[in-house]
């Protein structure tokens, strides 16, 4: 090292736990905001799927979308309660709403009805599913361990929500009984 003032060299001392400590926040604010990225966006997925699924109650004529729809009105309700759960204190930042993507297709669906809407409605599913694994997996590398548990142990039931709608959609409608 070559021969610095003393007081060049204390300032350097000083300065390196200092540097350290910036490293870290920098390093924290940046694991901070992949968890909030993740909630913000797992939480409206949520949402979006209660909210598609109820309307589903409202609009099928076909039993197989109908027992869909009331197992994802629970799976997501309870995913949600469950995120909240991970976030502690933090939930109290996440969304009420779904994105205002995912409100755009709830608006187009609400104008479907019936065969059309049952096919639009497990198509959907298709895509939301592959959207919400591929969050989830992003989910699992968090640093947030709570909140990457959180993501592990929800994606095995997504896929299985994505593994039902692909089988369903393939097979012909099922017409629920008629009133």
């Amino acid at each position: 090292m070559p021969n610095l003032p003393s007081a060049a060299l204390a300032v350097l001392l000083t300065m390196a736990p200092l540097a350290v400590t910036a490293q870290e926040t920098s390093e924290q604010a940046t694991g901070m905001a992949d968890v909030d990225e993740f909630a913000q966006a797992a939480a409206q997925g949520n949402l979006a799927e209660v909210q598609m699924s109820a309307l589903a109650l409202q609009k099928t004529n076909d039993r197989r979308v109908e027992e869909y729809a009331w197992t994802m009105l629970d799976h997501h309700g309870r995913a949600m309660g469950d995120l909240a759960e991970s976030l502690g204190e933090g939930a109290a930042l996440l969304p009420s709403e779904p994105s205002p993507e995912q409100a755009a297709t709830l608006e187009e669906m609400r104008a479907l009805e019936g065969t059309e809407f049952d096919e639009a409605y497990l198509a959907h599913q298709l895509e939301a599913h592959r959207a919400a694994i591929a969050l989830y997996e992003q989910g699992e590398q968090v640093s947030d361990e709570r909140v990457a548990t959180y993501a592990r142990t929800t994606l095995p039931t997504l896929r299985a929500h994505l593994e039902t709608a692909q089988i369903w959609q393939a097979q012909p409608p099922e017409p629920l009984p008629q009133e």
